[in-house]
């Protein structure tokens, strides 16, 4: 069950990359970069520009971006298929409507 889950992970997250909100190719060299460490599936590399959030794929290219959404306090990102949200150095990440993954910044 663990191995379908993660397949189905990798390919959203690949299937994503053909989206219309896709960045120029210099995105994933703006910004801050953090990767975290999920409590299930490969680990999660973002990295944070002036308003959105590069989710990076592991061929070091950019596999969604997400637009930033008003927060009370955290950090919130979300396009329809994807979600980041978080305080500190944790964030809670989705796709689709996959269980949520609970992330922490290495």
């Amino acid at each position: 069950m663990k191995t379908i889950i993660l397949a189905l992970a990798l390919a959203t997250t690949l299937l994503a990359g053909c989206a219309t909100d896709m960045p120029p190719a210099t995105a994933k060299t703006e910004g801050r970069s953090v990767t975290y460490a999920c409590d299930r599936g490969p680990d999660l590399t973002v990295v944070y520009a002036e308003d959105t959030a590069s989710i990076i794929g592991s061929d070091g290219s950019a596999a969604v971006v997400l637009p930033q959404k008003p927060s009370a306090s955290g950090v919130w990102y979300e396009t329809p298929t994807h979600s980041i949200r978080g305080k500190g150095d944790e964030v809670t990440y989705t796709v689709g409507r996959m269980a949520p993954m609970t992330c922490k910044a290495r």
